[in-house]
């Protein structure tokens, strides 16, 4: 190429080099390339920001609802019916506890004494024969009593698991134990139609679906249930120190163990409620020898007295099926 040839007169009256067809190429791609990532970047920005706000929003009407039940709960002289309990304390309970507790992993001081007063009065509805304080008088109630009995129950269940969950026997600190047996006791409760003083002889059968499938939710993967109760006996020392199983059978920590052991076998029971779910059982049987079965020194980390209930035929026999199913 000559030296006329090495450089052109722009438009704009100075020279430029010339440039490849190649080179051209390159610089549209990368500037197509910019004004996408640009524009991404933007996007996620723009997302970003919605997240942030929403989740600030939240968080504020959380701690607002938090402090109004806490006045709410102070105040409160008179007794409440199973509707108001589900309107008046379950429902905003359940969303700031949720929100401030369940999202974050751990529980502060303040969402822990809310939780011990909520539980507190479903236990002395549960317990009362006074059959209009009772939060379970839902259970066989009309049809959209019945429906928020069911997701309010499930919420709460799904609470207590996480209680069960984050709790550390070693810590000894007294606040937890009473949070941890109160929650356990009351998911028992829930699960357990002959315990509701407040239910009606021909309302009986009503209560018992109303627990079946709410047992029908434990035993699914969906509730976490047995995940939950993993995480807690994997923190119990083994093997157990005399000292250690001795003491316990007098205070909360065998109370706490046998609830969470209770529940882990409420699936196996379903047929005492006059059903036969074989695919709750089979689920909730696959669940129990992957999570509870596989924990090194079961036995050793839990009270003596509660080692033949895990030993049961009604127990074992489903788990030997399982596996035989899986190896053959």
């Amino acid at each position: 190429m000559n030296e006329s040839r090495k450089h052109q007169v722009s438009l704009r009256g100075a020279s430029a080099k010339e440039i490849t067809r190649d080179a051209l190429l390159e610089r549209v791609n990368q500037e197509r390339e910019l004004r996408n990532y640009t524009r991404r970047a933007n996007a996620a920005a723009l997302l970003i920001q919605r997240v942030w706000r929403r989740h600030h929003e939240t968080k504020s009407v959380a701690l607002q609802l938090r402090q109004e039940w806490e006045i709410m709960m102070n105040n409160r002289a008179c007794v409440l019916t199973g509707m108001q309990i589900s309107r008046e304390i379950l429902r905003p309970f359940l969303f700031f506890i949720n929100y401030l507790s369940v999202r974050r992993g751990n529980i502060g001081a303040r969402d822990r004494d809310c939780m011990i007063n909520c539980f507190r009065i479903l236990l002395e509805g549960i317990t009362s024969k006074d059959v209009h304080q009772s939060f379970c008088l839902m259970a066989t109630g009309s049809i959209e009593e019945r429906q928020i009995w069911f997701h309010q129950s499930k919420k709460l269940i799904s609470v207590c698991l996480f209680i069960l969950s984050v709790f550390d026997y070693s810590t000894q600190r007294v606040q937890d134990v009473v949070l941890t047996s109160t929650a356990m006791r009351l998911s028992v409760l829930l699960t357990d139609p002959k315990s509701w003083n407040c239910i009606a002889d021909d309302a009986r059968k009503d209560a018992n679906t109303a627990v079946k499938n709410l047992v029908q939710f434990i035993g699914s993967k969906r509730s976490g249930l047995y995940n939950c109760i993993r995480k807690f006996i994997c923190k119990l020392e083994a093997p157990v120190s005399c000292q250690e199983t001795v003491s316990c059978q007098t205070d909360d920590r065998l109370l706490i163990v046998a609830s969470a052991i209770t529940l882990s076998l409420r699936p196996f029971h379903l047929t005492n409620m006059d059903t036969n779910d074989n695919g709750t059982l089979e689920c909730a049987v696959e669940q129990y020898c992957i999570s509870l079965l596989t924990i090194p020194w079961l036995p050793q980390r839990l009270p003596a007295i509660l080692v033949p209930a895990l030993r049961h035929k009604s127990v074992l026999s489903p788990c030997l099926r399982t596996l035989l199913v899986r190896v053959g």
